[in-house]
């Protein structure tokens, strides 16, 4: 089963500023992998899963293309 970045991101009560911050990315680049306009590559990918907590082991979950 799959969950939405956003899905994930309003569950753990984080901003999009805030997660950007955590991983180290601009929050232009995380707002176009929320809205799914752009793919984070295999590292930015596993370290927005960990910011979210939903570990990097599960990181098809968040990205599907990754």
């Amino acid at each position: 089963m799959n969950i939405s970045l956003k899905e994930a991101r309003e569950f753990k009560g984080l901003t999009q500023k805030e997660v950007a911050k955590k991983v180290g990315i601009a929050v232009r680049s995380y707002q176009s992998y929320e809205l799914e306009t752009r793919v984070p590559s295999i590292y930015t990918a596993q370290k927005i899963a960990i910011a979210l907590g939903v570990g990097a082991k599960n990181v098809h979950k968040l990205f599907p293309l990754v």
